[in-house]
């Protein structure tokens, strides 16, 4: 019995032996259809539980029997059962690759399958062929729950707000990660055409990884690199683009015989002669010859007859040098504007380096004469693997950038059409006469602007180390540098034109710098446990440092007027200088701990602790936790129709320290002996020189508790693809709750000097739904199409105050913002209850200085009279919601692309109602809308628009439903036609592809009928925002 034991065992040793030496190693690579690496790849031998996954560069190592077969599987790609063979490279071929994509989501990269947070992958393609000089402005209504507005100033900064507001008086911008450099300035000198991907992280979680400056968001931009080939690629693109305003965006003016007309109309309402008053604007309504205009005369209760010209034999002016005119002030300043934008790049990588140079150059004259934005850019993206183990590379951007800005659309608004541009001799500019305002001429604002150029230089970009020395370990250090100097030298010169002059000369020189450094090292360490358990774990300090420099020099009267000439060393008055170094320090150690388990269960944990200068030793640091966990559904129901169907929750907390260097200190201004109002001590002396002696006063009490403005958000998900991913899309519910946020409230005069000072108080509550859907298809002709659309609404409500503050918000008699549940920026005001009929009811009323045809307002409390008790909630800030639609076509060699954004149940405050309805709510005798035409008057009853009076003694411009109006619309934001050139022409030139393209941009506007305002995105004195014609190519060689 015993030998046959040993003869089995002997046995079964061979049988073993023969198996693992039968058992044979083999090696091979995994790559997409575009020949790209794919890391992590699941490998199978066929009927057995032995397997593998690829690594970084997408290679894998197995022992396998003879004759196995492998199973390649990979979410975004169809399953492949290949034999097995030493060597072998498989491409895998696409089923949802927008899943297996890498993403960048803070410190790491993840696959887009992988995400459990809120996170919006931004398709860049748009952006290269965008005429906007923000890449922000070209993303507006296409990521759901990120806002963005902007106007048509050249120089195209947009404003990005995620998830509404964030905080009352510390920033609500983003903050921006270009290439693992953090920075919170403005895009419109980073090249378009660099940016290879751009993701929005939008709940906490997804966010906390940067801590205290997470609050608002994060979106984080990665720029193009070298691509391995065979050769050096070549691209070129360019756009030009002609710029102009349209009746959709431009507020209708009245020209001179309707300005006269309200002016006539507005002094006979008033009981005065209109000739008299006509007198003091330079215009007789009595020529015998002119501009034949008529009034109803509600002392008659007949249409009068007029004829207008200059008061003065033509002239409008005493001096007669200003001919009376038609001036479209509007015109005058506004020209077609054109846009270029060039860019070439360079590139190549093997398997050791890889090297990309670019070099962008972007020139906007702007739509406003005399105004423009020029920039050029060039980067530099290199990398060289030194061995093994350790890869070295940097990434480099210097830009410089020029414009001349000047806003002059109030008084181009204002200035009545009588005036010329210019008097007599054509070279003189002319301005107000008589009883005007003394406002400039519009078009003088923009000739002596025309050499006040602002100037900024820009470096910004990265140095790294990569060192792994063991697989899966990644060691990084990284510093990245963001430099930003600006100057400017301005003049003012003098100018004469009647009443209105300056006769005082000066110049201002304005120099800024701002360094931003940060050296972040990261350790990033990917395992396996077994085949189902995927780990990567990462940890990191960083250290980043912001300073500022700030001086100014300003100076009055030169000897001469020139621009060259005029600097403060030349000046013979008054000379001043200042300036100012300021900055602050943020120190943070973070990880993150990602979790997957058999691609079915997904989790993390992220924790950040910042340190920052900008709080006192007692709250200088906060600690900000984040949670994540998300299940595909889709591995267990096992449906061939469902591609992936995901279920995620997340819940996270961000900081926000982004208030001034000094919040925390009391603040002192030196000043020297003056009047009352400019000294800090009082007469002790009783010497009644009305002279105070010099010292210093305080401006700002000290706050040592100062401390975090904390975010807390909840995120509730689901992503899904359907049907070859045909029909795909995300939802996200979530809760951003913001406490112990950061303030500088008025303060009441009793407390004394230094009063004012930061500190931490409100709470507010965001809640909100984003929704994205599509669905794609090829048709069997070739056809393919993709629509796509977005829409989102949050609420938000105020939820404490501060005892001590309440008053420093908007409130009623009755209750504030909390008590109201209100949003923050609100309105609180009275409610029009239409017009005042008959004089029977103005004396009924209760209202002080009512007229007939005059605003009546609402008596809420029934009291009998009307005053702040009978304010109420007015106006809400926050949309029901907004809303994208896209449609993507293309057929063989052509595409065609529309978008459409909007929002819908918007509240606008229109502020232009004051100069279109009114005739002296602002100043009587500036140019009006021409609706006031259509004005009450007792032979127009039916008027809404109140009857036109020369003295605005009823208060009518106090905050009232009037001027609430629903700003609710739908605009075609894209049209855009492209083809590519066939591949046997663009052969004959050594290209690889070859595109040109024609696009329009604000093209059409649909809104509410009963908007009065031509613009909903416009209702104050801001740029108007253009239509656009571009024109473009796109080439690679």
């Amino acid at each position: 019995m015993e030998k046959l034991k040993k003869l089995f065992l002997s046995f079964a040793l061979l049988l073993v032996s023969t198996i693992m030496y039968a058992q044979t190693e083999i090696s091979g690579t995994v790559v997409d259809a575009t020949g790209e690496t794919v890391i992590g790849a699941t490998v199978m031998e066929k009927g057995t539980s032995n397997g593998t996954i690829t690594d970084f560069d997408g290679n894998f190592k197995i022992k396998v029997n003879p004759g196995a077969i492998l199973v390649f599987s990979y979410i975004g790609f169809e399953t492949q059962e290949v034999a097995a063979k030493d060597g072998m490279q498989i491409t895998m071929k696409d089923n949802a690759k927008e899943l297996a994509e890498v993403v960048v989501t803070g410190y790491q990269t993840q696959r887009k399958a992988d995400l459990t947070g809120s996170v919006s992958v931004v398709e860049t393609k748009d952006l290269k062929t965008s005429s906007d000089t923000d890449p922000m402005r070209a993303l507006q209504g296409k990521v759901p729950g990120m806002t963005i507005t902007s106007n048509g100033s050249p120089v195209g900064a947009g404003t990005v707000r995620i998830r509404g507001v964030g905080s009352f008086n510390s920033s609500q911008d983003p903050l921006f990660v270009i290439d693992g450099v953090p920075t919170t300035t403005n895009l419109n000198t980073l090249n378009m055409n660099d940016i290879e991907s751009m993701q929005v992280l939008k709940d906490a979680a997804s966010a906390s990884i940067y801590g205290s400056r997470a609050a608002n968001g994060v979106i984080i931009i990665t720029t193009r690199s070298g691509k391995k080939g065979d050769k050096v690629k070549v691209d070129f693109s360019a756009n030009l683009t002609a710029q102009f305003y349209t009746k959709q965006s431009m507020m209708d003016l009245a020209n001179t015989a309707q300005y006269a007309t309200s002016m006539a109309q507005a002094a006979m309402n008033d009981g005065l002669d209109p000739e008299q008053y006509a007198n003091n604007y330079g215009l007789t309504l009595n020529a015998a010859s002119g501009t034949p205009i008529s009034a109803y005369d509600p002392a008659t209760g007949q249409m009068r007859q007029f004829t207008v010209n200059g008061l003065y034999d033509g002239y409008i002016n005493l001096k007669r040098t200003m001919r009376f005119s038609d001036t479209d002030w509007l015109k005058e300043i506004s020209r077609t504007g054109f846009a270029q934008n060039y860019d070439l790049s360079i590139s190549n990588a093997t398997e050791k380096t890889s090297a990309l140079f670019s070099f962008g150059y972007k020139k906007n004259t702007g739509i406003l004469k005399y105004t423009d934005f020029e920039s050029f850019s060039g980067r530099i993206n290199t990398s060289f693997k030194v061995n093994k183990m350790i890869t070295v590379g940097e990434n480099a951007t210097i830009s410089y950038s020029n414009q001349v800005d000047c806003q002059p659309l109030e008084n181009a608004l204002k200035m009545a059409p009588t005036v010329p541009v210019y008097e007599e001799d054509g070279v003189t500019f002319s301005g107000p006469v008589g009883g005007m305002s003394d406002r400039q001429n519009p078009l003088r604002e923009l000739y002596h602007n025309r050499d006040n150029r602002l100037k900024m230089w820009r470096v910004f970009g990265n140095a790294f180390v990569n060192i792994e020395p063991i697989k899966g370990l990644l060691l990084r250090s990284n510093f990245g540098l963001d430099l930003w100097s600006e100057n400017i030298h301005s003049v003012t010169y003098t100018w004469h034109s009647d009443v209105v002059n300056n006769s005082t000369p000066s110049a201002n020189m304005g120099y800024k710098t701002d360094v931003k450094w940060t050296w972040s090292n990261t350790a990033n360490y990917s395992f396996n446990l077994g085949l189902d358990h995927s780990f990567i774990v990462l940890g990191g300090i960083e250290l980043h440092r912001d300073i500022e420099d700030r001086a100014n020099a300003y100076a009055q009267m030169f000897a001469i007027e020139n621009y060259d000439y005029m600097y403060p060393d030349a000046a013979t008055g008054t000379q001043r200088a200042s300036g100012i170094q300021e900055g602050y320090n943020l120190v943070s150690f973070f990880g993150k701990v990602d979790y997957n388990f058999k691609d079915l269960l997904l989790a993390s944990f992220t924790i950040r602790h910042d340190g920052s200068s900008r709080f006192g030793e007692n709250n200088r640091y906060g600690t900000f936790p984040a949670a994540t966990l998300g299940y595909r559904i889709s591995q267990h129901l096992g449906q061939s129709w469902i591609d992936d169907l995901k279920i995620r929750a997340s819940w996270g907390q961000t900081g926000n320290q982004a208030i001034s260097n000094y919040a925390r200190y009391g603040l002192y201004a030196a000043t020297y002996g003056g009047g009352r109002n400019e000294s800090t001590a009082y007469d002790l002396a009783l010497q009644g020189s009305g002279i105070f002696p010099s010292g210093f006063r305080a401006t700002q009490a000290q706050n040592n508790d100062l401390k975090w403005e904390t975010t807390e958000q909840w995120n509730l998900g689901l992503d899904f693809r359907f049907l070859g991913s045909s029909i795909y899309g995300t939802f996200d519910t979530y809760i951003k709750k913001v406490k112990d946020m950061l303030i500088n409230p008025a303060y009441l005069g009793s407390m004394g000097e230094g009063g004012a000072s930061w500190l931490n108080g409100p709470s507010l509550q965001n809640w909100g739904m984003e929704l994205s859907l599509g669905y794609r298809h090829t048709t069997e002709y070739g056809l393919k199409y993709d629509i796509n659309g977005n829409v989102d609404f949050y609420r938000s409500k105020v939820t404490y105050l501060p005892e001590t503050t309440t008053g420093s918000y908007v409130h009623t008699a009755k209750e504030n913002l909390v008590e109201s549940k209100k949003p923050y920026g609100s309105i609180v005001g009275y409610v029009v209850d239409g017009l005042f009929q008959s004089r029977e009811e103005v004396l009924a009323s209760g209202q002080d200085n009512a007229r007939v045809g005059g605003l009546k307002y609402a008596d809420l409390d029934g009291n009998g009279i009307i005053n702040e008790q009978d304010q109420t909630w007015i106006f809400n800030p926050v949309p029901n919601f907004s809303w994208g639609l896209n449609f993507d076509i293309s057929y063989k060699d052509f595409d065609f692309n529309m978008f459409w954004q909007g929002v819908a149940g918007q509240d606008v405050y229109n502020d232009q109602k004051f100069q279109t309805d009114f005739y002296s709510i602002t100043d009587a005798g500036s140019n009006k809308g021409n609706r006031m035409l259509g004005a009450w008057t007792t032979a127009n009853t039916g008027s809404s628009i109140p009857a036109l009076t020369t003295n605005n003694t009823g208060g009518e411009n106090r905050a009232s439903t009037y001027f609430v109006e629903n700003g609710s619309y739908g605009k075609l934001r894209q049209v855009q036609i492209g083809y590519n050139l066939p591949k046997s022409l663009i052969g004959k030139l050594n290209m690889t592809s070859a595109r040109v393209y024609i696009s329009g941009h604000n093209l059409l506007t649909i809104k509410s009928s009963s908007l009065t305002c031509s613009d909903p995105e416009n209702p104050r004195w801001m740029y108007p925002n253009s239509t656009s014609l571009s024109l473009g190519i796109q080439t690679s060689f």
